[in-house]
């Protein structure tokens, strides 16, 4: 084993990838974490592995939904506030919506899932993590919002990722829980979903038992520099040495990379579920409302409804009304929604950048410093991966992809959003 070691900071699907990939291979590897493993967003997502995905800006976008922004019955709400760096986040965000920055952040998200989903099985049979490549259906109950949907099919089958058309009759029939008449839909079959929590914890038991320490209740003050590198961490005044780091803290991220020089424009996207037992009928495979932007899967026992974007600060309060759109959103759809138990209720901050993309690479400037953050809601579907790239640069000293359009630097002073440019690594 190498006496080097790497500190994680951040123990979500990210940080725990990348600690399990390190430990695997025979690296020193300390992970901390502020509260216990899997407590933000892993706890709670979706949990949907969705390898083909378009990022969150598209041309029209903003103006599209600029009826919701500041409507908290909305799937996309905004809470009045005085945030100037949430206006900037909307500038860059706009000028992110064009149709070449969608097609070229979609190129890097397929990679990125596709690689990440090959993981999937690795893990199921390494880990025993439930895993289940099932698909996934989007359905919309309008005309036009089934164009989207097909349009969206149409740019991901130009990326390897291939589709099912289905209309209004046919979805009822290739998923009999849906109890109303629908448009049409489309149906993934490259897609799967695995319970996040779960995910989290056995990516960490596994780096455990392959010698990977893990500190809970750990937050990290300070990141200390000397000549270009990263020396040492503080936690609760306590130094501990680091001969590299990775910053995977999620929304809290940009908080610590300040300390390095960097200022990350990442906001935090509330995001909400509703666990319900299973109703009768239940859903077989994950389902998208597209309308509602809910997303609806199946776990073991119990069925999340999950989804809805709120741009309202640091904050875990959790607003009632948006749940109550999540069970509304669900029984049109699925008449014993309606009746089922509710099991839990819960919210988390996305980690949401402007343009889209994760932020993966190293630091600019520092020899021993990379960033893993920022995924949005493709934490799950990326993590993986994200982490074993991660964990390989460190031990070879070079990334297996290019990395350019996802790389730190693009928001380095002098950066550009809204087309995709080389930075060096």
């Amino acid at each position: 084993m190498s006496n080097a070691r790497t500190v994680v900071i951040g123990g979500g699907v990210i940080g725990a990838a990348t600690a399990y990939y390190l430990a695997t291979s025979g690296s020193s590897v300390t992970l901390l974490e502020q509260g216990d493993v899997g407590s933000g967003c892993s706890q709670g997502n979706a949990g949907q592995v969705t390898p083909g995905h378009l990022p969150l800006p598209q041309p029209g976008q903003l103006w599209r939904n600029i009826r919701w922004l500041f409507s908290s019955k909305s799937p996309l709400y905004v809470a009045p506030r005085f945030d100037p760096e949430l206006v900037r986040w909307l500038v860059r965000f706009q000028r992110a919506c064009t149709a070449d920055h969608l097609r070229e952040a979609t190129r890097m998200l397929c990679r990125l899932g596709a690689a990440s989903e090959r993981l999937y099985d690795e893990l199921a049979r390494e880990l025993g993590i439930p895993y289940t490549k099932s698909g996934r259906l989007e359905i919309a109950r309008t005309e036009r919002s089934l164009r989207a949907i097909r349009e969206e099919a149409d740019l991901l089958r130009e990326f390897g990722f291939p589709s099912q058309h289905l209309k209004g009759g046919e979805v009822r029939a290739f998923e009999p829980a849906i109890g109303r008449d629908v448009a049409g839909g489309v149906c993934f079959p490259d897609s799967g979903s695995c319970n996040p929590l779960e995910l989290v914890r056995r990516l960490i038991a596994g780096a455990e038992r392959a010698g990977a320490v893990v500190r809970r209740d750990a937050p990290v003050s300070d990141v200390r520099v000397e000549r270009e590198r990263v020396a040492e961490v503080v936690v609760d005044g306590e130094p501990v040495a680091a001969d590299s780091i990775v910053l995977a803290c999620g929304s809290w991220t940009p908080r610590l990379a300040r300390r390095l020089g960097l200022r990350l424009p990442i906001q935090p996207g509330k995001g909400y579920h509703l666990d319900i037992d299973r109703p009768d009928p239940c859903p077989a495979i994950p389902v998208v409302l597209m309308e509602e932007r809910i997303f609806v899967t199946p776990m073991d026992g119990f069925l999340r409804l999950a989804g809805t974007m709120e741009f309202s600060g640091f904050n875990l309060d959790l607003r009632p009304t948006r749940v109550a759109m999540l069970a509304a959103g669900a029984e049109r759809y699925f008449l014993g929604s309606g009746v089922a138990r509710e099991r839990s209720r819960w919210c988390h901050l996305r980690p949401m950048t402007p343009d889209g993309l994760p932020v993966v690479g190293k630091v600019p400037g520092l020899h021993n410093a990379w960033i893993a953050a920022g995924h949005g809601m493709l934490g799950v579907t990326q993590g993986p991966f994200t982490g074993k790239l991660i964990a390989d640069w460190i031990r070879t000293g070079n990334p297996e992809m290019d990395l350019d359009s996802v790389s730190p630097a693009r928001f380095a002073r002098g950066g550009r959003i809204g087309r995709i440019e080389s930075s060096a690594h």
